[in-house]
């Protein structure tokens, strides 16, 4: 080799590595601190990012997948597995207009976990699809709701039913939390469980019988898959450098069972989640994964992001007071990415009503007063439930008495999360409505709120039954949704499950 060969050369390298950085330096540019070092965390080891509310979690998880293409992962090694064929379609548009990524070749395997599980199940090998090998005759149809419930009914009988106390639509969604989450069902007895575990087994043989499936079979026809035929699945997890996932306090045992075999020591995750937010235990969820990441992924890291660029300072002073009993290890502190001191917001303000008729005539009267004095639109604003019947009811209440006016929108706030609203008006701050709890009897009987409550307050011999700290958390939820403006509401009478009663104050508010 000549010395001008030598030059170009080493201009040629020079140039590229100066490129390089440059792009490098903008995948990084506008990032905090605290984001720089999650996207650019080392990938020889597991990692979790635990993202506090606001904090710029998609930003990172988009920013990341560029950076290991930058960093010399293959775009089609990369797999990153969402809940919502939404939140995936999102992340893919963002991560086509960052530099780094080259829509010219494969672009990185964005879907979700469901999807993830029909493309394997779909797949072939060695001639024979793997529906087949999981004792499907071909590929099956997808079973609704209707179709659930013809099987359930065909297999069991008014007997069984009343053996689990329940009727035919809480026998479906116990057969899908079984499947799911058996550990989560510690209200049944062991007599109840043998029994449901023998519907289940019924219900699953005659889905085989007329080959049919529902969402809950990806999942475990995919584990089962990998289970029986580790060899192949050892194949197409090798295709994969990187696993991302996204919204990781929601997996539950089921998809952390699949994961297990797509991350290795040769292939890193790299979880983004909030163990604060954390709201979806009744569907099966669960959040051991989470609290205990390095035990579950050996080696792993933490890493935080504290830094919000939704709410005013006011507001975030109050959802640091919920969790500020928490370890260090995993309680997060949130501070204003947006605010300065001089501009902390409104006080978060508590509002007890004699009913619900006064608090909804207020609630409208307070909408146009902000709307007037900041000009922000009464549409944009939210009114957040704990449940759906007060939701509900509400809706209808305002709408009929006031059918001319422009209304705030009326969700509960399991609907809210991932959502932010300039004024947030948060109600059901009732004790038994939110935190929502009911009476433990020895059996699997729920009542409405008000027969619970009133149970407990005559007899005093029965427990409290609820998940105190998921309604902290769905809480948290509901107050970091605010951006501007935040007032919770109780009632003193109300209307519930079609009875007006009387109810206590929440102690959620004693954290204002």
């Amino acid at each position: 080799m000549n010395v001008y060969s030598v030059l170009f050369a080493t201009n040629f390298w020079y140039n590229q590595t100066l490129n390089l950085d440059r792009v490098m330096n903008q995948l990084l540019s506008g990032l905090n601190d605290e984001q720089k070092k999650a996207v650019t965390i080392s990938r020889d080891h597991h990692t979790l990012v635990l993202a506090g509310a606001g904090c710029g979690k998609t930003t990172v998880l988009t920013r990341r997948i560029a950076y290991l293409v930058g960093d010399g992962v293959s775009q089609e090694k990369i797999l990153a597995l969402t809940f919502t064929r939404k939140a995936a379609q999102e992340m893919l548009l963002r991560i086509k207009l960052l530099e780094q990524i080259d829509s010219g070749f494969a672009l990185p395997v964005i879907t979700t976990f469901h999807g993830f599980a029909l493309k394997l199940l779909a797949s072939e090998s060695g001639g024979k699809s793997n529906f087949e090998r999981i004792g499907f005759r071909n590929r099956p149809r997808l079973l609704d709701h209707e179709n659930r419930l013809e099987i359930l009914a065909q297999i069991t009988d008014k007997r069984i039913r009343t053996a689990l106390d329940v009727d035919l639509i809480r026998l479906d969604g116990l057969v899908s939390q079984y499947v799911v989450f058996p550990g989560r069902l510690v209200s049944l007895s062991p007599e109840q469980k043998m029994i449901l575990q023998q519907v289940v087994d019924k219900y699953q043989y005659e889905k085989m019988k007329k080959s049919l499936w529902d969402f809950s079979d990806l999942l475990s026809g995919a584990v089962k898959l990998c289970e029986d035929d580790p060899g192949m699945v050892h194949k197409t997890a090798g295709v994969f450098e990187s696993v991302l996932v996204d919204e990781f306090q929601d997996t539950n045992p089921l998809q952390i069972r699949f994961l297990n075999h797509f991350v290795d020591n040769n292939c890193a995750l790299f979880a983004v989640g909030d163990d604060d937010q954390a709201i979806y235990g009744f569907r099966g969820a669960d959040i051991g994964p989470t609290i205990n990441f390095t035990s579950y992924f050996k080696g792993a890291e933490i890493v935080k992001l504290q830094t919000n660029y939704r709410s005013k300072p006011f507001i975030l002073d109050m959802a640091n007071r919920i969790f500020r009993n928490k370890s260090d290890v995993y309680r997060k502190v949130l501070v204003s990415g947006k605010y300065g001191k001089n501009d902390r917001g409104v006080k978060p303000r508590v509002c007890q009503f004699t009913d619900q008729d006064i608090m909804a005539a207020w609630i409208m009267l307070q909408a146009e007063k902000i709307y007037k004095k900041n000009r922000i639109n009464i549409a944009d604003m939210a009114v957040l439930f704990r449940l759906n019947q007060t939701c509900d009811w509400m809706a209808d209440w305002i709408r009929k008495k006031f059918p001319q006016k422009t209304c705030p929108q009326f969700l509960t706030i399991h609907k809210s999360k991932g959502l932010e609203y300039p004024v947030v008006f948060l109600c059901d701050l009732e004790e038994g409505v939110f935190p929502n709890y009911r009476i433990s009897s020895g059996k699997n009987n729920i009542g409405s709120v008000w027969d619970l409550i009133k149970e407990w307050y005559n007899s005093k011999k029965n427990p409290i039954e609820c998940d105190w700290e998921e309604e902290k958390r769905l809480f948290y939820v509901g107050v970091t949704r605010a951006i501007e403006y935040l007032y919770l509401f109780s009632c003193k009478n109300k209307m519930v499950y079609g009875r007006r009663r009387r109810f206590d104050r929440s102690r959620f508010l004693r954290i204002v």
